[in-house]
């Protein structure tokens, strides 16, 4: 076949090629924006000042700080885990829909309803993004969500689940001292007093005592090592929360000469589990924390004395008397000592 007959077919073949090629390269680009999927704020977690979402019973607010911070807006004092609330910030604001709806679809779709399942506010730049999650389909495993503008997307249901988060879920876990055992001198439970030394816990009013040294360290180590679960930043009075005649008040006095008091009060309604606790360390607060604390206090002088301790000290004695007289025990040496009378 000669060259011009030719050239016509290796264009036409040559054409074909390129139409394969960019036939390939959309549909890899369509994949991956459906992998992707479609922005529903289109920010960046940097430009965001405020968010605000509500659901499951929930309803929060929170609001960038001068310094970066996130606080709750009804709530301001409340400690936040910075992390926590970071991570669901930027999870919000990347939510995507896996694809919009046209408009001969909106037909097949429930209509909006009045008591959406959550709504998420997202304020950037002055300017609010709205997306409310609306009705549920189970079986394509998606929720039907519009925005501020009434563009109706389908979202993954379990992108959206669960970022509706209590504030308690947010909160950022306090401790009521930074010093450890090691820092601590003197301990006051109740009427006992303590006082370490190298280590080693007397009673002050009586020395010579065999104490329970695991007992005792437990009593200073939960003081020294406990987290609160929750902060009340505006607490009522003190006999609303059983402060006022608690179960338990304990000082510690540190090396520095700083002393902390604490005291166990009630239950909380919501959680047995916790109970309140007030601190000299913050006195303005109330917080809740695990109410298994109260048990390490829970002593008298005779239960935290060490039976194993004076056992040892009175075989001490007797093995000690033995070896001033190695020929006969003890008891030999009192006989001795009865018949000289």
């Amino acid at each position: 076949m000669s060259r011009k007959k030719m050239m016509p077919l290796l264009i036409l073949t040559a054409g074909v090629l390129l139409l394969s090629i960019l036939l390939v390269i959309l549909t890899l680009a369509q994949s991956q924006n459906e992998n992707q999927g479609i922005a529903l704020f289109g920010v960046s977690t940097e430009e965001i000042n405020q968010l605000s979402y509500s659901g499951s019973n929930v309803e929060v607010t929170l609001l960038k700080g001068t310094e970066g911070n996130w606080l709750m807006e009804s709530d301001p004092t409340l400690p936040l885990d910075q992390e926590i609330v970071a991570s669901l910030v930027e999870k919000i604001a990347n939510l995507t829909a896996q694809r919009q709806l046209q408009e001969e679809e909106l037909a097949e779709i429930p209509a909006p309803s009045e008591t959406p399942l959550m709504v998420f506010e997202i304020t950037a730049g002055g300017v609010t993004h709205t997306l409310t999650v609306d009705q549920a389909n189970d079986v394509a495993d998606i929720y039907y969500a519009y925005n501020e503008n009434g563009t109706m997307f389908t979202v993954t249901q379990s992108d959206v689940n669960g970022l509706c988060k209590e504030p308690r879920d947010l909160y950022k876990a306090q401790t009521l001292t930074d010093k450890t055992i090691d820092d601590v001198t003197a301990m006051q439970v109740g009427e006992l007093s303590f006082t370490q030394s190298d280590g080693t816990w007397t009673l002050t009013d009586d020395p010579t005592y065999a104490l329970d040294q695991d007992a005792v360290k437990k009593m200073a180590n939960t003081i020294c090592g406990a987290q609160t679960d929750w902060t009340i930043t505006s607490p009522e009075e003190d006999s609303t929360y059983g402060l006022d005649t608690p179960d338990v008040t304990a000082t510690l006095t540190f090396t520095d000469g700083t002393t902390l008091t604490v005291r166990f009060g009630n239950l909380t309604e919501v959680d047995e589990s916790l109970c309140y606790l007030a601190s000299s360390g913050a006195a303005t607060v109330v917080y809740e924390v695990n109410a298994d604390y109260k048990t390490a206090f829970a002593v008298t002088k005779e239960t935290l004395h060490d039976e194993e301790a004076t056992a040892e000290t009175a075989e001490e004695a007797e093995d000690t008397i033995v070896a001033e007289h190695p020929v006969g025990g003890w008891n030999d040496y009192a006989d001795a000592e009865k018949q000289a009378e």
